[in-house]
């Protein structure tokens, strides 16, 4: 399967794009406060998936465990919007 065709391939973009991207309107929450991604994560899209493992369900979204973190295995985990996370995609 071509990366892009897999789900999670659309979260690691965004991912990628609030951290990144002036022009994103979440950057001003992420990439403007300083919060970065992995620098294995900002280049190699199975990295992330080998780190991360695949998206449990359409449903579940990356979250920053440490909402003051960056984008690193250590801080991050697939969680449900019902958890009381949504605030870290």
């Amino acid at each position: 399967m071509l990366d892009s065709k897999r789900p999670e391939y659309h979260v690691w973009r965004q991912m990628r794009q609030r951290c990144n991207n002036p022009n994103n309107k979440d950057f001003k929450h992420y990439g403007e406060k300083g919060v970065v991604v992995w620098w294995t994560w900002e280049h190699w899209f199975h990295v992330f998936i080998y780190d991360m493992g695949p998206r449990p369900s359409h449903a579940h979204w990356i979250d920053r465990i440490n909402p003051e973190g960056n984008y690193e295995p250590r801080n991050c985990r697939w969680a449900l919007p019902s958890e009381g996370l949504k605030r870290n995609r």
